[in-house]
């Protein structure tokens, strides 16, 4: 049984409005009958503006100051209680509506459930010194379900399998503007699966986990990128474009069980050609080379790309992503964004065929938090062969 995503995102929308509403009387709703009167004089428009921008920096402020919480039941997991903390900010600068320095972003996620299982992650992604170096950081602890349906592009839904993995990782990244738009930088990654096993009452899988249990062990990889930089807003762009190459080696020269290369190609473009239309579009590749196991191959899927496709769902050495995006203002903090994807995994560049492509397609809504940075909370649902699927999460996804 999957984790009801419903019910995850009635919650936090519930608990959401109950913690803005308690904070103010006059807040959310107000006037709702009265957004698009025939007529209205400029005094009750200046009224009602002023209360949505009340209750707007009320919001911001809630959001600054208070976790999320998120609540859910599977059968696998049982309840789920979950915080969700994320703040938005520029540094180096007073002026925090300064478009000059590009955002930052710090987030951390706490998951437990009454079946003793565990999640939680915490994500700085920095930019200081006038936009002249990055770093990126990020630590997690799982000891959590997973859906595995085996590897290539034509794996089987009725193969679906619970299993349960415990891991912990660690990345850490640094960057320099060595020239006007480019970015030079190196990366280290950890990650170490201690633990893979099926889960307690779940149905009997039908892959062999002696097979799979040779997948644990340590992954230790280090590398290079280099990127080209010129979106207004890395967290909401509205213009500009980012082109991202990136190259790991993962050996017995650092500690890793497993040796292999991993490359990615990311490029994304973004465009405004109207006041309520922004036209987003990102090309990603990645491609892994040597003794890869399983949980680091390329995985399709997820709440950022293919967006309908549960995350695995298809994975192997290779993987060629296309998503195409609209955003849309409606009205006050509120917007929507329109989406689509085309994608396929494969063993190596010679075996993708045209009848291998996946299609990804749906809508979302978007709660502005911070004006200054541009950062949303998103509500999305993405279809996959008619089935969909909902997400929730901070910033765009791309």
């Amino acid at each position: 049984m999957k984790i009801n995503y419903n019910l995850i995102i009635s919650i936090l929308l519930s608990a959401f409005f109950i913690q803005v509403y308690a904070s103010d009387n006059h807040l959310l709703f107000y006037s709702v009958e009265k957004a698009f009167p025939d007529t209205i004089t400029q005094q009750k428009s200046d009224s009602t503006n002023s209360k949505l921008d009340k209750t707007n920096k009320t919001i911001e402020r809630l959001i600054r100051i208070y976790p999320i919480p998120a609540v859910s039941y599977s059968s696998e997991t049982n309840w789920l209680f979950g915080l969700t903390k994320i703040n938005s900010f520029r540094m180096g600068t007073k002026n925090q509506h300064d478009e000059s320095i590009q955002p930052s972003r710090i987030m951390a996620v706490v998951y437990l459930t009454l079946n003793k299982q565990y999640k939680a992650f915490i994500t700085s992604d920095l930019i200081f010194g006038k936009n002249k170096y990055e770093s990126f950081t990020k630590v997690m602890f799982v000891d959590f379900p997973n859906y595995y349906y085996g590897v290539g592009d034509d794996t089987k839904l009725e193969d679906e399998c619970w299993v349960e993995t415990e891991s912990l990782s660690f990345e850490q990244s640094f960057g320099y503007k060595f020239n006007k738009n480019w970015y030079v930088g190196i990366k280290y990654h950890y990650n170490n699966y201690y633990k893979v096993d099926s889960v307690p009452n779940a149905e009997v899988c039908s892959f062999d986990f002696a097979e799979l249990e040779k997948n644990k062990g340590l992954q230790s990889g280090f590398g290079f990128k280099i990127s080209r930089e010129t979106r207004d807003n890395r967290l909401n762009a509205k213009k500009g474009s980012l082109l991202f190459f990136e190259f790991m080696n993962y050996g017995k020269w650092l500690g890793s069980k497993f040796e292999y290369n991993s490359v990615v190609f990311d490029f994304r473009k973004f465009i405004t050609p109207k006041k309520w239309l922004t036209i987003a579009g990102q090309f990603y590749a990645e491609a892994k080379f040597g003794n890869v196991p399983v949980q680091s191959l390329a995985l399709m899927g997820g709440d950022n790309r293919m967006r309908g496709i549960y995350i695995g769902r298809f994975r192997d050495k290779t993987m060629i992503e296309g998503q195409v995006e609209f955003r849309i203002p409606i009205y006050w903090i509120f917007s929507g964004t329109i989406f689509s994807g085309l994608g396929e995994v494969a063993s190596d560049l010679g075996t993708y065929t045209w009848q291998g492509i996946k299609l990804t397609y749906g809508a979302g809504l978007r709660v502005s938090v911070n004006q200054a940075t541009r950062s949303n909370v998103r509500f999305d649902v993405g279809f996959f062969e008619g089935a969909p699927l909902f997400f929730f999460n901070f910033t765009e996804a791309f």
